[in-house]
């Protein structure tokens, strides 16, 4: 068996019991982290592309924008934390 076949076959029994031992309310959990983060990512990138662009004068659109970057890390934290949560939960059920 070549190195590359050993990685698939470990990692095929690997994701196999993973879902066999997560529960079903993690992987939706699992599932609803990843499609948040990608548009959360892209408000981040247009708030800070929007706060690079503004004139300096734009001091109350400036302060949006900042407001809005915090919100996107105060969610980002969250799901970081979920899915920490659930990496413990599955970690724990192993």
């Amino acid at each position: 068996m070549s190195a590359a076949q050993a990685v698939l076959v470990e990692t095929a029994a690997y994701l196999e019991t993973m879902t066999s031992v997560s529960r079903p309310e993690d992987n939706l959990v699992r599932e609803l982290i990843h499609d948040l983060r990608q548009p959360l990512s892209t408000i981040e990138a247009i708030a800070y592309y929007l706060e690079m662009t503004l004139p300096p004068e734009q001091i109350q659109a400036r302060l949006y924008m900042r407001r809005l970057q915090q919100l996107v890390d105060q969610t980002s934290s969250v799901l970081a934390d979920a899915a920490a949560g659930v990496r413990k939960e599955f970690a724990g059920a192993a």
